[in-house]
């Protein structure tokens, strides 16, 4: 039977260090945190979506959310991509899935390959933005799923893909804590 969460849910906790040995705590008594899980290092879809995070990440800071990017790849790999030094927000390698699995991001789907071909302007995007040959050290069929937790540890947004590419808007995540009481 497929575990998957959903708002209001109580998140699993994360207890981990970032590629550059930050110390990672979630939930955090005086922090929101915006949980992205992507498919391998060098999918093009979730560089795609990292940039966005990037690109966004003041936003984030605005509403105190800290972004928390995970991967199921090898340190070493994410470190070969990524820059040599670290990120505006942490990037947690989780080779062996162990948050992947405490979140029921565990769907692996050939479907969500197909559905990417109704969205052509999103793979010209993640394929001229990512001209080398991806290293897949992961299944490639992994989907993607993102959430958004507030302080006390309640999920506020549970999202799974249902495409490689399928993330919740930048917006949709932003007006989320305005509308927690």
């Amino acid at each position: 039977m497929k575990i998957q969460l959903k708002s209001g849910d109580i998140t699993p906790k994360i207890h981990s260090k970032d590629l550059w040995g930050k110390e990672i705590n979630v939930p955090n008594q005086n922090q929101w945190f915006f949980l992205s899980f992507h498919r391998f290092a060098t999918c093009p879809f979730c560089n795609l979506r990292t940039n966005e995070l990037i690109r966004n990440y003041p936003k984030f800071q605005e509403k105190n959310i800290e972004i928390i990017s995970i991967w199921p790849s090898k340190k070493e790999l994410l470190l070969e991509h990524s820059s040599p030094t670290p990120s505006v927000f942490p990037i947690l390698s989780d080779e062996k899935k162990h948050i992947y699995k405490a979140f029921g991001v565990t769907e692996s789907s050939l479907i969500g390959g197909l559905k990417m071909i109704l969205h052509p302007t999103m793979i010209w995007q993640a394929l001229s933005n990512n001209p080398k040959k991806p290293a897949i050290d992961s299944d490639p069929m992994q989907m993607p799923a993102s959430f958004l937790i507030d302080p006390k540890g309640i999920i506020r947004l549970a999202y799974y893909g249902a495409h490689y590419g399928d993330h919740p808007s930048i917006d949709r995540i932003l007006s989320i804590p305005n509308s927690v009481i």
